[in-house]
């Protein structure tokens, strides 16, 4: 981890890359949340959240997926600060 600090997904900044740290919640809704593309160790992008604790969007693997916020609040995150350059044809190194 590096001394980032861990913090749950709902008190990130919309447009801010983090990685995922651990999911704590019941083995449905890990399961779920793996089936979607979001486990311990994949980098994702808050996207935006809904105002009085509405949805909240992400974009994991290059596809946006709209949660709950108390799915996204059992999400512990740790933020990034630089995510790998994609060139123009879609590769990761530039």
């Amino acid at each position: 981890m590096g001394g980032s600090a861990v913090i749950p997904l709902v008190s990130v900044n919309a447009g801010e890359p983090v990685r995922v740290v651990d999911i704590i919640a019941g083995h449905g809704l890990a399961s779920r949340l793996e089936a979607l593309g979001i486990r311990p160790g994949t980098n994702i992008i808050k996207r935006s959240e809904m105002f009085m604790r509405g949805p909240v969007t992400v974009e994991a693997h290059g596809t946006q997926i709209a949660i709950g916020y108390g799915m996204a609040s059992k999400i512990l995150v740790e933020r990034i600060r630089n995510l790998p350059a994609k060139s123009p044809n879609g590769n990761k190194d530039a």
